[in-house]
């Protein structure tokens, strides 16, 4: 009986043609992946090798640190050094205490306008950073939190009184003083507004940096969540966070209040730079004493906030 369904037939030299074709291929894949990892071993290889080598010019040897930081403090205690020199000198040769035990004559002219700087300048100083603490710091958060789109509006604005020359400011603020003098009198204190203005590039731009890299709306939006409210939110979530740079502006608040001399002299004010002005045309000794004094003081000061930064946190 014949079949109904046509044979089919096989060559079995086709099939071992197949097998050997599928297996040359199979062989070339496995080596060009073989190839291919090794060249990615080399490659790694030769990045860390790249990366060894450069982390040598990174970090500079002991002789070279030594010889960085003994210019920087060749650089900063020889000026010192020869103000210190020159306030012991004598005008007829030698040495003498003489310069600095005038200092503290109190029956003195020069002596009482320098009092008088210095109290009105460390009044200055007190309110000039409350007004920062008080007003301008939680203002630049809440912008920060509640209105981001106005960064870069700030950012520009907060420029103008570093591109505003002295003297024209003083233009401006001149009759702002002056309904205050009407109102609180022609004290020193009022010099704290102008001081607040002048040290606004730099409070912004401290505060702003680091508050960009602080996530401080999921912190605010985290707060309220918890039933907190902005006053809170502010003190006790987003003003912690920002401890290092408020100390920062308030140090940087502190020099413009103590160093500032034009705005105070053309508004007629005694502050401490005024009064170092005035001393240094008839006592030049006192004047340089002075100024080594405060040197001495706020480099203390510096040193003391980086030391007390640099003191490692307990683990709890």
């Amino acid at each position: 009986m014949a079949s109904l369904t046509p044979s089919i037939a096989i060559d079995a030299t086709d099939i071992e043609t197949d097998a050997g074709s599928r297996a040359d291929i199979g062989g070339t894949d496995v080596s060009s992946t073989a190839a291919s990892a090794r060249g990615v071993d080399r490659t790694r290889q030769a990045d860390t090798a790249t990366a060894t080598a450069w982390r040598r010019y990174d970090r500079p040897g002991r002789a070279v640190k030594t010889v960085v930081l003994s210019a920087f403090a060749l650089f900063l205690l020889l000026p010192i050094v020869g103000m210190l020199y020159f306030t012991f000198r004598s005008p007829t040769g030698g040495f003498t205490l003489e310069h600095w035990l005038t200092l503290f004559d109190a029956h003195d002219f020069s002596s009482t306008t320098l009092l008088d700087g210095v109290l009105n300048s460390l009044m200055l100083v007190a309110v000039t950073l409350a007004i920062e603490l008080i007003v301008v710091i939680p203002s630049f958060v809440l912008i920060a939190v509640r209105f981001p789109r106005l960064d870069r509006a700030m950012d520009m604005l907060m420029l103008l009184p570093i591109a505003i020359p002295a003297i024209i400011l003083v233009v401006g603020l001149a009759p702002v003083l002056a309904v205050l003098s009407d109102v609180v009198g022609t004290n020193t204190w009022t010099l704290a507004l102008a001081y607040g203005v002048l040290a606004l590039p730099f409070v912004h731009t401290t505060i702003s940096s680091d508050l960009r890299g602080l996530d401080c709306r999921t912190l605010s939006q985290a707060a309220e969540s918890l039933g907190a409210g902005w006053p809170r939110t502010l003190i006790d979530v987003l003003l912690p966070c920002l401890r290092r740079s408020i100390v920062a502006s308030m140090l940087i608040t502190t020099a413009i209040a103590f160093g500032e001399f034009t705005i105070a002299s053309l508004l007629n004010r005694v502050t401490l730079q005024t009064a170092l002005i005035s001393i240094s045309k008839t006592d030049v000794y006192r004047s340089v004493i002075v100024t080594l004094i405060v040197l001495l003081c706020t480099l203390f000061a510096l040193f003391a906030m980086t030391s007390g930064d640099s003191k490692p946190r307990r683990k709890d």
